[in-house]
């Protein structure tokens, strides 16, 4: 994987949960790591310090201290990055005379401009064939995802598809998922970390035969892996101001793309919407 011109590779099967979460702090806060310790790094992703010095060598260098020297060869500290200037527009938000409508603009402005770069064109087409072929498409998100489930099922609901809206956590979750099948499609938001919901959801597949498309800002997870087709996106820091942006410009997306694949069909349903607006646009106002 690239981020910002630096090469940080590395095995994803062989990492440890552990260490997929500090990989994905590192991809998220990469010009900071200069000026972190082994013991920083621990508190901010909630693992131990020897947790921390075995992720060195698990990814190929000695220690931190190596891993900054590679960084420092590339020339990454110094640079005024994306990331930097993000992170002062966030500390100027503190401020109250601060124009928090236009610096959060500007947030949402550099996660898209990322998102545009980290979404692979093919999985997005891959995603959106899934979506118009499936018999049922299920969605799941939980916490601040659960909006995204309801907008996405809103916007294929329109066109004709078939949706149904999975519990976001809990055994509830089973109570719809039982019914998906090899035809049925899963959508997972999956962000910040893998739940145990999303475990279920991707183990079930292989008994089940759904596809799933996950919908993710991990760079790094097993995930990525177990999912069929992945939209990777960016919501910011991980210790920052997570913007849903971007996840609302892939629900969009998504919803264009299927509606050119259904083609007359899909434009026949916007249109008996729009004559049964009018009809009854006395008895139900807009």
């Amino acid at each position: 994987m690239q981020m910002t011109g630096f090469q940080f590779q590395m095995d994803v099967s062989g990492l440890s949960r552990s260490q997929q979460a500090i990989a994905n702090y590192i991809a998220g806060a990469l010009q900071r790591i200069p000026y972190c310790t082994d013991e920083e790094i621990a508190e901010k992703v909630g693992v131990s310090t020897a947790t921390v010095s075995r992720f060195w060598r698990a990814i190929g260098y000695q220690n931190l201290k190596d891993f900054k020297k590679a960084l420092q060869q590339a020339g990454q500290s110094g640079q005024a990055t994306p990331a930097r200037k993000m992170e002062h527009i966030l500390n100027k938000v503190e401020h109250i005379e601060a124009d928090i409508v236009g610096e959060l603009i500007e947030i949402a402005s550099s996660n898209l401009a990322e998102t545009a770069k980290r979404v692979e064109r093919g999985q997005f087409v891959g995603a959106s064939e899934a979506l118009h072929a499936a018999r049922k498409i299920y969605l799941h998100g939980g916490g601040a995802a659960s909006f995204l489930t309801e907008l996405l099922a809103f916007r294929l609901e329109r066109i004709g598809l078939e949706t149904q809206r999975l519990a976001a956590s809990g055994s509830e979750l089973l109570e719809g998922l039982m019914h998906a099948g090899s035809e049925d499609c899963v959508v997972l938001f999956g962000f910040v970390k893998r739940t145990p919901e999303l475990t279920v959801l991707l183990d079930h597949r292989r008994e089940a035969g759904y596809r799933t498309v996950l919908i993710t800002d991990l760079l790094l997870s097993d995930m990525l892996e177990e999912s069929d087709y992945v939209l990777q996106l960016d919501r910011g820091k991980l210790e920052g101001f997570h913007s849903m942006t971007a996840p609302v410009a892939i629900v969009e997306a998504l919803t264009v793309a299927v509606t050119q694949r259904r083609g007359r069909e899909g434009m026949d349903k916007l249109e008996k919407l729009h004559a049964l607006r009018k009809r009854y646009a006395a008895q139900l106002p807009k």
